[in-house]
């Protein structure tokens, strides 16, 4: 999606994102990485489909 080789995508979230950790406690912990929407470019998931759907939604 666009097209970074995987250390510098590695680099890239581990600068931008929020990671807040809770439950460490517990080994079957989970983590949750949140990013800004500003970083990530419009394009078309599914070839359109999502808009196709959403069309035929508001047609309904």
């Amino acid at each position: 999606m666009f097209d970074l080789h995987e250390m510098d995508a590695y680099q890239l979230l581990s600068q931008i994102t929020e990671a807040p950790i809770a439950n460490v406690v517990d080994t079957n912990y989970s983590v949750v990485v949140k990013v800004p929407k500003a970083y990530f470019t419009r394009g078309q998931a599914f070839d359109g489909m999502h808009r196709e759907l959403r069309g035929r939604a508001r047609r309904i």
